[in-house]
């Protein structure tokens, strides 16, 4: 009778199977590296057309929609907590931590710090900025949000959300998911900009400084490169190639 730890098993194929095996876990099971963009070290910050602002390995570029116009006013990091945050505006309530307002038709990009990282748009939270202290005359669906993500191949596709006008206590933050088939994709840059609508459910942006919102704990997540998971898998093939050597 053989006992089964005297069976002799073909070494190198053996190897080979669980190479790729692990391999083909390495590359799904790869770290994804998550960021959540809070704004909370940037306090009392404001920001001029093409002025930048980095937190959890990402980059914000912001740009007022006339791209001539650099150096104008586009938005300011604020204490959610102090209640004359905003002058002679309508800001939201409901979140008492630093969030960014995006004034006057602005637009936020946002790339990695990391050259050509490619990453997902998970969540964030979001509210409509009045254009006036005064809470009368905003339509239910007072504003837009749109997401508009640039793919590594040159091609774009963006998602919508409604921004809901006050309620007694004012304009609120938001929680919001995106849908799956734009969270799954692998993006190199997105752009975040707001639309005003009316009352006849009309609206526009980029021609009326009314299209604000603030934003708030962005999650991102960086794609992990199939290059690490390759690099190991190269290590496994070297074990591969000694154990046959040695057999020989």
């Amino acid at each position: 009778m053989i006992r089964k730890s005297h069976v002799a098993l073909p070494l190198g194929s053996t190897l080979t199977k669980i190479l790729g095996a692990t391999l083909a876990s390495a590359v799904l099971a790869a770290p994804a590296q998550a960021g959540v963009i809070g704004f909370e070290t940037g306090y009392g910050m404001a920001f001029g057309s093409g002025e930048t602002y980095s937190e959890a390995g990402f980059n914000l570029l912001f740009e007022a929609y006339d791209f001539e116009a650099v150096g104008s006013a586009v938005g300011s990091i604020i204490d959610g907590a102090d209640p004359f945050a905003c002058v002679d505006m309508a800001c939201p309530v409901g979140n008492d931590s630093y969030y960014y307002g995006a004034f006057n038709d602005s637009i936020i990009y946002v790339t990695s710090q990391t050259a050509g990282q490619r990453f997902n748009v998970n969540s964030f939270d979001a509210s409509f900025i009045g254009a006036n202290a005064s809470l009368g005359g905003y339509p239910v669906v007072s504003g837009l949000l749109f997401i508009q993500g640039l793919l590594a191949d040159g091609t774009s596709t963006s998602v919508r959300y409604n921004l809901l006008g006050p309620t007694a206590n004012g304009f609120t933050f938001n929680s919001y998911v995106t849908p799956s088939a734009f969270s799954s994709l692998d993006f190199v840059q997105i752009a975040i900009y707001g639309m005003a609508c009316d009352a006849a459910g009309s609206c526009s942006a980029f021609n009326t400084n009314q299209g604000q919102f603030g934003i708030d704990n962005l999650e991102l997540t960086a794609v992990p490169e199939p290059a690490s998971a390759l690099i190991f898998g190269l290590g496994l093939a070297g074990l591969v190639a000694g154990a046959r050597r040695r057999k020989a």
